[in-house]
């Protein structure tokens, strides 16, 4: 069961989750962002401690070393991609039918989306949860597909980058898939 409650209560945390999984610019690393992640009181203190940790060690060197760390990682490297569903189904018709499904999620909560990349990029997904009306929907269900397809991905990038876990970007994408598991609750915790 989706907890929506923490899920609207972590808007903020998305947004600047979204900004520094993303191909880094100038507004990147802006304070506010900083601040969504060590202040939000839906987060931990141990969470709210890492992500402020992660944002600093991201945050190094200048504009055009994070650009080339970015892209060395994700764009030029077969092995890690930020497409949440190629691990599990890389280019197959399959893979077309979730793109798809996420397009039309996005939409029905009200999320336009403003860029060309594809709907199951990882700082589009985070971007959606940040911006969709769900609250008060009869199709919140529906959000278990963006749920489940942050799983998949993060679980297979994961695996993929151990040669690389201490990256400040993959222990950032663990970060966020503890998060996005902390916004499900199972059934023992529910009735518990």
């Amino acid at each position: 069961m989706i907890n929506f409650t923490k899920l609207n209560q972590l808007k903020d945390v998305f947004i600047a989750l979204s900004r520094l999984l993303d191909y880094p610019d100038q507004e990147t690393f802006a304070p506010e962002f900083r601040r969504a992640l060590t202040t939000n009181p839906a987060l931990t203190p141990d969470q709210q401690a890492i992500f402020g940790e992660l944002f600093d060690q991201l945050n190094q060197g200048t504009l055009l070393e994070q650009e080339s760390h970015f892209a060395s990682l994700f764009e030029m490297n077969r092995r890690y991609t930020l497409y949440m569903s190629y691990y599990k189904m890389t280019d197959s018709r399959e893979r077309g039918t979730i793109i798809a499904k996420l397009k039309m999620m996005y939409e029905m909560f009200g999320v336009a989306e403003s860029t060309s990349e594809l709907a199951d990029y990882l700082p589009m997904l985070l971007e959606f949860f940040a911006y969709g009306d769900f609250m008060d929907d009869q199709r919140q269900g529906d959000l278990q597909l963006a749920l489940g397809v942050i799983e998949d991905g993060t679980y297979s990038l994961l695996q993929n980058a151990l040669p690389d876990a201490d990256d400040p970007y993959m222990q950032l994408i663990k970060a966020v898939r503890e998060l996005i598991r902390s916004c499900i609750e199972t059934e023992a915790n529910t009735h518990a």
